[in-house]
């Protein structure tokens, strides 16, 4: 085992510089777990590729020897899918994280899965651009796509699948796929993104993306929302959506969480069942949306609500429902997060 460990070690190192094989401690250590619960169980070696042909060469070194590979991102999730239980190689894709082209006028961009979010959005907002997904931390795009990332913006623009046009794969042998093109619509053979996306680096490594981006809304609003019970919130939720006015964002956060919000956030919002808004349009549009939002929410015994244009009072409220899964592991020391 020593030896066939020195072996690869050495193959490793003739297709990869050697910057990017390690079998450092702290380095494993720091691949051996994610935000999660799940107990820590470290790589035996942990390589940086840079391109999409080394990646390829990797995994089949990974075959030959017989040996597990995880990919591995910024190690946010809480799946626990980038925990190496069996060891073996960790691939780490953070060399990997080149913006390879915007294509504005097609609403597209295409990335190594290194790219974080907020990398990718700075680049766009140069183009009047952003892309939708924001599951709070700031992960990395090919992590988004591993895990089917969610968040706040799901309910307007959907979740990571809905925003996956097409990716470079590195199958289990090794050889490269493609599973989309840049043609939105299509109706031919397998839908291979949906397979990948979300198989949480069980099907192969993510090594291209090409991702749909919309244009940055013209208008903003933001809203807090709090009612005497859950029920009185949810129903409200149903009746805005019944009702069709074309909400960005909308969270539900129940009494306990506000309180904790307040507590690690250095904010005073109501402590009562709260909606989190926000809402994108024209200035003409958004005002009438607004102005039916706060009737909907009257009919539901809505306790008040409060409307931020502010940017940074907008970013707050985010932020501290961003921070909400932090505020309650700082409220109960010593224990962590399930990742449901």
């Amino acid at each position: 085992m020593e030896a066939a460990s020195v072996n690869l070690i050495n193959d490793l190192k003739e297709i990869l510089s050697e910057s990017q094989v390690t079998e450092n401690q702290t380095v494993r250590e720091l691949h051996g777990r994610d935000e999660s619960y799940h107990a820590v169980s470290l790589p035996d070696i942990v390589v940086f590729p840079e391109t999409a042909q080394q990646v390829s060469e990797v995994v089949k070194l990974g075959n030959k020897y017989k040996i597990p590979m995880v990919p591995f991102g910024l190690g946010s999730s809480l799946e626990g899918h980038v925990i190496p239980y069996n060891h073996g190689i960790t691939i780490d894709f953070s060399l990997m994280n080149k913006i390879l082209e915007v294509r504005e006028n097609d609403f597209l961009v295409k990335v190594q899965p290194g790219v974080t979010r907020s990398q990718l959005n700075k680049e766009l907002k140069k183009y009047g651009l952003f892309f939708s997904v924001d599951p709070g931390a700031d992960a990395t795009l090919g992590g988004m796509a591993a895990t089917n990332a969610s968040g706040t913006t799901s309910v307007k623009y959907g979740v990571m699948r809905d925003q996956v046009r097409d990716l470079e794969v590195v199958l289990a042998d090794g050889s490269i796929i493609h599973t989309g093109s840049l043609a939105a619509k299509s109706s031919s053979g397998y839908h291979l993104n949906g397979l990948f996306v979300g198989s949480e680096g069980t099907l192969g490594c993510f090594t291209e993306l090409t991702l749909r981006v919309y244009g940055i809304p013209e208008h903003v609003m933001a809203a807090r929302a709090s009612f005497p019970a859950l029920t009185h919130a949810v129903e409200a939720v149903v009746s805005i959506l019944q009702s069709g006015v074309p909400i960005a964002r909308v969270e539900l956060v129940d009494e306990p969480s506000m309180k904790h919000v307040n507590l690690y956030s250095d904010t005073s919002y109501n402590e009562a069942p709260t909606l989190f808004l926000e809402f994108h349009g024209n200035e003409a549009g958004l005002k009438q949306d607004v102005e039916f939002t706060k009737e909907i929410v009257a009919e539901h015994n809505c306790l008040d609500i409060e409307f931020e244009t502010d940017n940074a009072a907008r970013n707050r409220l985010w932020e501290a429902r961003h921070n909400l899964a932090y505020a309650y592991i700082h409220g109960n020391p010593g224990k962590k997060t399930d990742g449901d």
